[in-house]
């Protein structure tokens, strides 16, 4: 009974829960060790999104193209990362010197100028190659 009750829920709601898997688990992943080689939490991103797309594809509803599925849920969960990402570092930072509207802009406004391009590729070639690896296992 509980186990349908979840496969209804999960894979009614598949693109909604696999967004915020994906932007969750970068941000948690990201305050626990916030690095980055190419650009911030480069991998942390790259390991987000998959855990969120692999839950989307597998609660997958069967009138849900692939391809389009897996852009949409790979660009906003990327977004949404960068987002709560921003919203961590302005917390973090106001711990220290005190809370101030105008810096949590200047850190979002900031990381949109110069990561948001990259945030952008990463979550559409990401959502691109599991929605043609799920069409491909289906055919």
């Amino acid at each position: 009974m509980v186990a349908e009750l979840y496969s209804g829920f999960a894979q009614r709601y598949n693109m909604i829960i696999g967004v915020l898997i994906c932007a969750l688990s970068t941000s948690i992943l990201f305050l626990f060790l916030p690095i980055g080689y190419f650009f911030i939490a480069d991998i942390l991103l790259i390991i987000g999104n998959c855990i969120g797309l692999y839950f989307t594809f597998k609660n997958r509803k069967e009138s849900q193209p692939h391809i389009k599925t897996g852009i949409i849920v790979g660009l906003s969960g990327s977004v949404l990362s960068l987002l709560l990402i921003s919203i961590s570092q302005w917390i973090l930072y106001s711990v220290d010197y005190g809370f101030d509207f105008i810096l949590f802009l200047d850190f979002t406004l900031y990381l949109l100028v110069n990561f948001a391009i990259m945030y952008i590729l990463v979550g559409i070639i990401l959502g691109y190659l599991f929605g043609s690896i799920y069409r491909n296992r289906e055919e």
